[in-house]
C-alpha cells in the first residue's frame, strides 16, 4: 500500500531538509588496516567500534532526506508509506513486512518527520538490517540562520547494535570570510551487539567552501570539517579522535581528498592519517609508532 500525499505544504518546505549530508571522522578505512599481521603489534578494537557508532549517527541525516522526499531508496526495501499526521497513528495504516511508514507532521512551529521500520529487522537496500524509528524535528529552513535540526533515534537498532542518544545540526550563518557553517554534535550511547557498551560524544564544525548557493544540485557541494570525538567502551577499547587539519569532501568524490586526523586508543599509540592533497583517489596514509604505511581503498 503506497500514500501519496499531495499537499502543498511539503513542496514549500522542501527545502527544510535539503542536502542534510552529515559527514563523520570517517575512520571506517582504518577497520581493515588494523587487523594486518603488521599491525599485530597494536591492535584495537576501537578503529571498528568508531566506524559503526559514527556511521549510524551520520547515516541519520542522509535517510531523513530520502525520507522527506517520500522514499528511503538507500535505507529502506519494499514502497514506503508515506504520510501526513500524528506517528502515533502509524498502527492505523496497513503496513507489510519493511515498508517503512514515513509521517509528516507539520502543525505547530516545529515540524517533525518520522521514519519507521518496524519492530522486526528490515534488510535495506545498502545491505544493513535495521528496525525501530529515527525522529527528526526541525524548527526552519536547513538555509535559515540559527535553524536546528535534531535526530532522535528511539528503539533503534543497525544490524543489531541499538542506537540511542541524539545528533543536532545548527546553521551557524556565515562565518568571517563569509562561509556558511553548521555546528554538528552527537552525544550517543551504542549497545554493539557483540556485547560492548559506546559512550560517544562528538563536535564537529562543517563549512561550506564551494556549492552552498546551488540549492539544488548538490554534486558541486565542497566543505571542510573540524573536530573532536571521543567514546568510552565497556568490554572495548575507547578512544580520542581529533582533526588535526580540516577534512575537504567532495560530493561528488567518494572519499576524503585532503586533511589529517589522529585516532588514539585508550593506552595505545596515536595513529595519524593523512588523506592528501585534494586528489581524489582513495589514498591516504597511516603512521604509527614512527612506520607509515600507504593504504587505497
Amino acid at each position: 500500500m503506497f500514500f501519496v500525499i499531495n499537499d502543498i505544504r511539503i513542496t514549500k518546505n522542501y527545502n527544510k531538509m535539503k542536502r542534510i549530508l552529515i559527514f563523520s571522522l570517517a575512520i571506517a578505512t582504518i577497520a581493515q588496516v588494523a587487523s594486518c599481521k603488521k599491525w599485530k603489534y597494536d591492535e584495537s578494537s576501537a578503529p571498528k567500534t568508531n566506524a559503526i557508532v559514527e556511521n549510524a549517527f551520520a547515516e541519520m541525516a542522509n535517510m531523513s532526506d530520502q525520507a522527506y522526499k517520500g522514499g528511503t531508496f538507500v535505507y529502506g526495501i519494499g514502497k514506503p508509506i508515506f504520510k501526513v499526521g500524528k506517528a502515533e497513528s502509524s498502527d492505523l495504516y496497513e503496513k507489510a513486512d519493511c515498508n517503512v511508514i514515513i509521517t509528516l507532521d507539520t502543525v505547530g512551529s516545529q515540524d517533525t518527520l518520522t521514519i519507521d521500520w518496524g519492530s522486526n529487522n528490515c534488510t535495506c537496500d545498502d545491505g544493513k538490517q535495521r528496525r525501530g524509528k529515527l525522529i527528526v524535528s526541525y524548527n526552519g529552513s536547513y538555509y535559515a540562520q540559527g535553524t536546528i535540526i535534531k535526530y532522535t533515534p528511539v528503539n533503534y537498532y543497525v544490524n543489531d547494535n541499538k542506537v540511542e542518544g541524539y545528533m543536532t545540526v545548527e546553521n551557524m550563518g556565515p562565518n568571517s570570510l563569509g562561509q556558511p557553517y553548521y555546528d554538528v554534535n552527537v552525544n550517543g550511547v551504542v549497545t554493539l551487539s557483540s556485547g560492548e557498551v559506546a559512550t560517544y560524544v562528538s563536535h564537529q564544525v562543517r563549512t561550506f567552501t564551494n556549492g552552498y548557493t546551488t540549492q539544488l544540485w548538490i554534486w558541486d557541494d565542497e566543505y571542510d570539517i573540524t573536530g573532536t570525538a571521543t567514546a568510552n567502551v565497556v568490554n572495548g577499547d575507547g578512544y580520542v579522535a581529533n582533526i588535526t587539519n580540516a577534512l575537504h569532501v567532495k560530493v561528488g568524490c567518494p572519499y576524503i581528498t585532503k586533511g589529517t586526523l589522529e585516532i588514539t586508543p585508550t593506552g595505545k599509540s596515536t595513529r595519524t592519517i593523512d588523506y592528501g592533497q585534494g586528489t581524489c583517489d582513495g589514498t591516504f596514509t597511516i603512521e604509527i609508532n614512527g612506520h607509515t604505511y600507504t593504504v587505497t581503498v
